[in-house]
């Protein structure tokens, strides 16, 4: 039962927005099993209604993940509790703000609020899982993570850094750490992105908020937007600590 569990979280792994259809052919060759069992696992999704059937031997997601997503993201107390600090947080300052969290290796962009002043930025869609990078969300993320975990990410090639070793990595996120906060590698002319850690009610961390301002700054501006997105991130810590989820 475990396998079957598995296989069939396997499959649904598959689809992306770069690739949201598949065939059984595909599938069996993607995950090195036999075509029986693609067949049944899709199968198997579909009357469940997680897959759909498009055209022969063709599927892609079902309609109920929508319906999953909707209610998870609706009472889902990070969420919830985050939804109105993140848009205070974007409104006042002008800018994007985003909310992150870990994904079995990768970072899943869960909310976002953007004032309509603010630069048009390409920032994934909520729901939108993207590889363990040196952005500031990223970074945070990286660095809750433990050692073990770090090691077999790296050994897998799971982290896109500048860091040339793991041993300049986990330096780094060490410093993270220690400061609380972190800010995206610089790129000339480009925004300044801040994140800072939000933690769950037993004090771990659960997902970052980041700010990414509507112009690039320096200096003293990058240091209070620091201090607006830790203080944002304690807000939601702190509701989450109290475990009350708005409606």
């Amino acid at each position: 039962m475990l396998g079957t569990l598995i296989r069939a979280g396997d499959v649904l792994d598959l689809f992306t927005l770069e690739e949201p259809e598949w065939g059984v052919t595909a599938t069996a060759q993607r995950l090195g099993i036999g075509k029986s069992l693609a067949h049944e696992a899709l199968a198997t999704l579909t009357a469940i209604g997680l897959l759909q059937r498009v055209g022969h031997g063709r599927y892609r997601l079902g309609w109920r993940n929508m319906s999953l997503a909707s209610v998870l993201l609706r009472t889902n107390a990070l969420s919830a509790n985050a939804r109105p600090v993140l848009r205070d947080l974007a409104e006042t300052q002008a800018a994007a703000v985003s909310l992150v969290a870990w994904d079995r290796g990768r970072i899943i962009f869960i909310n976002r609020h953007q004032h309509a002043s603010a630069p048009v930025q390409r920032t994934p869609a909520a729901g939108t899982t993207v590889p363990a990078d040196d952005s500031a969300g990223a970074r945070v993320l990286l660095a809750s993570r433990p050692v073990a975990e770090l090691r077999s990410l790296w050994g897998a090639g799971g982290v896109q850094t500048r860091h040339p070793t793991l041993e300049e990595l986990t330096a780094d996120l060490a410093e993270v750490r220690r400061c609380g906060w972190a800010l995206d590698v610089p790129v000339a002319g480009t925004p300044t992105c801040v994140a800072a850690p939000v933690r769950d009610a037993d004090g771990a961390v659960a997902a970052a908020i980041s700010l990414a301002p509507p112009h690039a700054a320096g200096g003293p501006e990058v240091y209070r937007h620091a201090r607006l997105v830790v203080a944002a991130a304690s807000r939601i810590s702190e509701a989450m600590r109290g475990s009350a989820v708005p409606v």
